[in-house]
């Protein structure tokens, strides 16, 4: 087994104790544990341009999916970023402005048909878009996840997160196959 695979379950297994544990209980962990566990770990390996006065105020992730936004009330609140509180906030379909709402934007496989307006209303603003649409870095999402026989996989378009003026980890961008437009992807 490879360093990076190693890596890679050790990760994956962090995440999902340090966030499910409830979950474990019943010895169950749903696929939305999981994405969840990731969007949160995620963020912890992003950093945001803010000011002084900034520091202090809370990270707002953003949920386009209700049922996620539910168990991201339970699962996040009490926790930090960077020593920034969380705040957990639903998404309504008719908001007009996400830039002065969200840090991080996770839309769930459910809002397919919503995903390239929302990259539209958050281009070129600090805000980490994450999704498990197929694609979804293709069409201009910043984090793409993806599950195939019980592996989680992490692609991150470059060109996206570097418009943001957001600073993506290089530990974060070890583990992720990065997706360069003007270049092939790379491992």
């Amino acid at each position: 087994m490879s360093l990076r695979r190693s890596i890679r379950r050790l990760l994956m297994l962090t995440l999902v104790s340090c966030l499910c544990a409830p979950s474990f209980a019943d010895g169950s962990v749903s696929d939305d544990d999981v994405r969840l566990a990731l969007v949160y770990k995620i963020a912890r390996f992003v950093t945001w341009p803010v000011s002084a006065s900034q520091r202090a105020a809370p990270l707002k992730l953003c949920f386009a999916n209700a049922e996620i936004f539910e168990l991201a009330q339970k699962r996040l609140t009490g926790r930090s970023v960077k020593e920034r509180p969380l705040q957990v906030l639903y998404l309504p379909t008719d908001i007009a402005d996400v830039s002065t709402t969200c840090d991080v934007l996770y839309m769930a496989r459910t809002e397919k048909n919503r995903v390239e307006e929302l990259i539209e209303l958050v281009s070129n603003n600090p805000i980490l878009t994450v999704s498990d649409t197929p694609d979804f870095v293709k069409v201009g999402g910043m984090i793409g996840l993806s599950t195939k026989s019980k592996k989680v996989a992490i692609r991150i378009n470059v060109a996206a997160y570097e418009s943001s003026n957001l600073v993506v980890s290089s530990q974060l961008l070890e583990l992720a196959e990065l997706i360069d437009e003007n270049r092939r992807a790379q491992r």
